[in-house]
């Protein structure tokens, strides 16, 4: 069995989360077709802030892909993040 380490879970989990909570307050085509795109460049974001990082520079982590993935597709728009519980990866959009 392969195990994933704690801090590749957790920074899984919180870009999963942040994709979620973006989506939900978006702007953008349905379906959009590059999810795992979007997800996988959240991950290699927030990964390095875990353990290592303070809470502002993972938001300003999950931020930035946020807004590269807007500069990319000028139909996407939403909110940005503005919390992050490194505990259970609960996010908080505004």
């Amino acid at each position: 069995m392969n195990e994933v380490p704690e801090a590749d879970r957790r920074a899984r989990t919180i870009a999963e989360n942040v994709y979620a909570a973006y989506c939900r307050q978006a702007t953008m085509p349905i379906p959009y077709r590059e999810e795992q795109t979007v997800l996988t460049r959240l991950v290699e974001a927030i990964r390095p802030q875990i353990g290592e990082g303070s809470p502002g520079e993972l938001n300003e982590a999950a931020n930035l892909v946020l807004s590269e993935w807007e500069q990319r597709d000028a139909d996407v728009r939403g909110p940005r993040v503005a919390s992050i519980n490194l505990v259970d990866g609960a996010v908080t959009v505004g």
